[in-house]
């Protein structure tokens, strides 16, 4: 929703979403749809989202000016940010997005007309479009699709970093993640503080946290002061009363129950309409969780999130179905003793593909990867998390949904923690080892107190995964133990 839209119909905001969004006409082509109070614009420069540049929050006539100076160079310099804009030169216009690819957005030309949105359905409503079969069956298989594809023959899923002239819709520039991804001296145990560093660019007062019982949220935490904060699920789920250990570290935190406010058939239409995934894959229930958060903590613009921190810190994306995955995740030894190449492993993940699909899929994979001096297992977890499964499937609640409230902050994908994922070995993060080298200087108050699966950072590597299979069982089928998530689907 929270976007550009050029040369499509003028988007409605879903009632849903009316305390948080607003829209503004920039050209008779363009209208962008932007957080309350976060109009950014200076010069000939439009912008929605957050960004850093010059080490600074939001510095957007620096960059204005930079723009005019180097071109685009200098939204290259941009250090970190979930955004997209239009810039405007002498000659041309463009259109252009953050260097992951967060505030992704899709590209349609329609004749001579070049159509681009956040959402496909905004395309769906300006153009006649002709389904591919491939990628339909792909997405009504796994949720979400990969690469720059989308079900339409001729509508692209922009690029990481992507710059298109509005003049011909030609993508005059985009990232690699070689590009981005670079080599460096960091360590793991610099993690913390690289993550307290970006936090402290952010005004405390404005800064929110929703606060589960796993890792990756509580990792945020010990780095910072945070204004707002909530937790929802059922209130003897492992989530809540691990958080309310931390309520103190709060100005004000909030717990509440995920279907406070059950969803109503309009607001499933409206997390349909956001969202490429079929319904069978969409939960409504998360616009109202999200929306409760909103009007809970109002107080705080920016919200930290752990998106895809289970991924980098414990290698997650390795793990596979069947008796086998259940295998190799209890033993994950197996990772290194008995490993798979990349093509074995996407496989495996994704194993209910046709040999034309998985063709597609893997292809991709191959293309994206290549110029990755890096192990099988470290391409397979940048290329699920950059291409497949996280940009297209995850970032849907993460970050599409919950950013049309806050202004949403992926603490994990800064790019200078991404070169220190990106370098780790995959064999020991997966077996528990890493992360205790990430938490090695965290102070022990939030080493100490146990995590959502029953251990705690001073439990030994080899417990991790049994205690870990231990409480999936208890919280699948153990009244009392279910999260949000499972006790919803009862």
């Amino acid at each position: 929703m929270k976007g550009f839209y050029i040369n499509t119909c003028p988007p409605n905001i879903p009632q849903v979403f009316q305390e948080s969004l607003s829209s503004k006409q920039i050209s008779d082509q363009c209208i962008a749809v932007y957080k309350q109070d976060f109009e950014l614009s200076a010069n000939n420069l439009n912008m929605v989202g957050w960004f850093i540049y010059d080490g600074k929050l939001n510095n957007i006539e620096a960059l204005s000016n930079d723009l005019e100076k180097v071109g685009f160079q200098a939204l290259d310099n941009i250090e970190f940010g979930v955004y997209s804009g239009v810039f405007y030169s002498s000659d041309e216009s463009y259109f252009f997005q953050d260097n992951f690819g967060l505030n992704f957005h899709y590209l349609h030309i329609n004749e001579s007309e070049i159509i681009i949105a956040p959402t496909i359905k905004a395309i769906e409503d300006s153009a006649q479009l002709k389904v591919s079969t491939l990628h339909e069956s792909f997405l009504s298989k796994r949720g979400h699709l990969f690469g720059s594809c989308t079900k339409y023959q001729k509508v692209t899923c922009l690029p990481l970093g992507a710059i298109v002239a509005l003049s011909s819709g030609e993508i005059v520039k985009q990232k690699k993640i070689s590009e981005i991804i670079r080599t460096t001296q960091s360590s793991l145990e610099c993690i913390p503080g690289m993550t307290r560093s970006l936090i402290d660019k952010i005004p405390e007062e404005s800064r929110c946290l929703a606060l589960s019982g796993g890792f990756d949220s509580r990792l945020i935490l010990s780095q910072s002061k945070m204004k707002s904060g909530y937790c929802y699920g059922p209130e003897s789920s492992a989530d809540r009363p691990i958080a309310r250990q931390f309520k103190g570290d709060f100005d004000n935190f909030h717990e509440f129950e995920f279907d406070l406010n059950p969803a109503s058939e309009t607001e499933a239409q409206v997390f349909s309409d956001l969202v490429e995934s079929p319904e069978q894959y969409n939960d409504a229930q998360f616009i109202n969780a999200y929306h409760t958060a909103f009007k809970l903590t109002k107080e705080s613009d920016f919200f930290f999130d752990g998106y895809l921190g289970d991924v980098f810190q414990r290698g997650t994306y390795l793990y596979f179905p069947g008796v086998l995955g259940e295998l190799y995740r209890f033993f994950p030894s197996l990772y290194k003793n008995l490993p798979f190449n990349a093509k074995q492993l996407l496989k495996r993940r994704y194993s209910n593909l046709n040999k034309e699909e998985f063709t597609a899929l893997y292809e991709s994979f191959c293309s994206e990867t290549q110029d990755l001096n890096l192990s099988d297992y470290n391409k397979v977890i940048l290329y699920e998390a950059f291409f497949a499964r996280g940009r297209r499937y995850i970032s849907r609640g993460a970050l599409s949904i919950n950013g049309c409230f806050k202004e949403v902050i992926p603490v994990f994908m800064h790019p200078s923690l991404q070169s220190i994922f990106a370098a780790q070995n995959y064999h020991d993060a997966v077996s528990f080892k890493n992360i205790k080298k990430i938490w090695k200087e965290v102070d022990l108050n939030y080493k100490t107190k146990k995590f959502e699966n029953g251990y705690s950072l001073n439990t030994p590597s080899f417990m991790m995964p049994k205690l870990a299979l231990l409480y999936r069982l208890l919280i699948h089928f153990v009244p009392g133990f279910q999260n949000y998530s499972t006790s919803n689907k009862k």
